[in-house]
């Protein structure tokens, strides 16, 4: 059997190893536009801090992948699928055939048009390549404007701020971390990373970044100058799908995959970010860019590609860090008011006491008696037990929704055993 895989981050690697494990003798070839083997993209910006060496992002020893046996083509640019002759295009002309595809290219950092985006110190922060060309220009004293409040603008701020520059961060909105955290929340992080010298301007976009051939300065909108050496633009990610636009494939935001990672094409699936799944709290397809989404998915896609037969339970958003001491754990539907049947829903937001001094906070998200969602700032200890009980999907008993409240976790682990017995 001849396996194609375009793509080799999580869902990829996961894929090619379920189906070494199922197929010993299969021909397993990786098609990846990455020049290095698979590696953690979510480690990148811990890589730009000093918090880890480069080695450490690297997903699996030299050893353990050629064990693998696999035939990797990297720097390769996958242009097309031709589901009647069965081959991937690429753009040196060279085809490649498959019995069983596998598509996990990814997403890629969403552009920007503002005037002055193409100098050579502005970059966005997707992959390797570009955290060490970014790594390359850190020096104490420099200067950088962050565009965009989400995940990966907020990480690549921590980690400046931790090499010494000072940092500038551009919200067009009225919070950071809008996909991942309710307002109130959003205040307390924002208030903690102010605290440990983050500059944070909200409602505000940047018009213009200046300089004849390097950054010099942007300029906002309502006509603030920021001097800068250095801008990185985190404006979300977008689904690598243009490469199959002709190809058949039914396509919305992502690739519409069924329950099996199965595409509308015969033997061709595909998993992670490009991979529009079911996602389970929801009940609709939807694409849920992250990492133990993209695991769970290449390692079912793989092992249904080589013979077996798996379900994906159903992917939903969860999302963790720490900023300066400062735990942040967010999991399933955060703010419900985009939910048919609003009614039926409620949330409830307590103030906790923390044992540190920091901050500590809750915002439960409740479908009747079913917790479909959650905020822990501070003390997250909680957040493994709260994720198993959104992924039961059952109605909670007032003993075990007390426990919860109070943030006692032991109490929890107690009402949920008289819960389900």
């Amino acid at each position: 059997m001849n396996y194609v895989l375009v793509g080799n981050s999580a869902a990829g690697l996961f894929a090619a190893e379920s189906i070494r494990r199922n197929d010993p003798r299969a021909e397993i070839t990786v098609l990846t536009a990455d020049a290095y083997p698979p590696y953690s993209r979510c480690l990148t910006t811990y890589y730009l801090a000093g918090d880890i060496p480069e080695y450490r992002l690297f997903l699996r020893t030299p050893e353990a992948l050629e064990a693998l046996h696999l035939t990797v083509h990297y720097a390769c640019s996958v242009t097309g699928l031709n589901p009647n002759e069965r081959v991937i295009l690429t753009a040196s002309g060279k085809r490649y055939p498959y019995d069983k595809c596998l598509i996990a290219t990814g997403a890629s950092a969403v552009t920007s048009e503002i005037p002055g985006s193409t100098l050579p110190e502005v970059f966005t922060l997707r992959n390797l390549e570009d955290a060490k060309q970014i790594k390359a220009l850190l020096a104490t004293g420099r200067r950088a404007v962050i565009i965009g409040g989400g995940l990966v603008s907020l990480k690549s701020a921590y980690a400046l701020l931790k090499q010494g520059l000072k940092v500038h961060v551009i919200v067009s909105s009225a919070q950071i971390l809008s996909q991942m955290l309710n307002h109130e929340a959003a205040s307390i992080l924002e208030e903690h990373l102010v605290q440990h010298g983050l500059d944070i301007i909200l409602n505000s976009d940047v018009t213009a970044i200046e300089g004849k051939e390097h950054v010099e300065s942007v300029q906002l909108r309502n006509g603030q100058k920021l001097p800068a050496d250095l801008i990185i633009i985190g404006k979300g990610v977008r689904p690598n799908t243009v490469p199959f636009a002709t190809s058949g494939l039914e396509i919305r935001r992502g690739i519409l995959v069924n329950e099996r990672l199965k595409t509308n094409l015969p033997d061709v699936y595909a998993a992670g970010d490009v991979a529009e799944a079911w996602d389970c709290l929801r009940q609709t397809h939807r694409l849920n860019a992250i990492w133990p989404n993209a695991t769970q998915q290449g390692r079912i896609a793989g092992a249904n590609m080589s013979g077996q037969s798996l379900t994906c339970p159903g992917s939903m958003g969860m999302n963790a860090v720490d900023f300066f001491g400062l735990r942040v754990v967010s999991v399933g539907i955060i703010n419900p008011s985009d939910v048919r049947g609003l009614s039926t829903w409620h949330t409830e937001d307590i103030i906790l006491k923390g044992h540190s001094g920091q901050p500590t906070y809750q915002r439960l998200v409740w479908h009747g008696e079913t917790l479909k969602g959650f905020v822990l700032v501070g003390n997250t200890e909680r957040a493994g037990i709260l994720t198993a009980l959104i992924q039961a999907n059952r109605p909670l008993s007032q003993a075990v929704q007390k426990s919860i409240r109070d943030g006692k976790r032991e109490d929890i682990l107690l009402g949920l055993r008289s819960n389900l017995s």
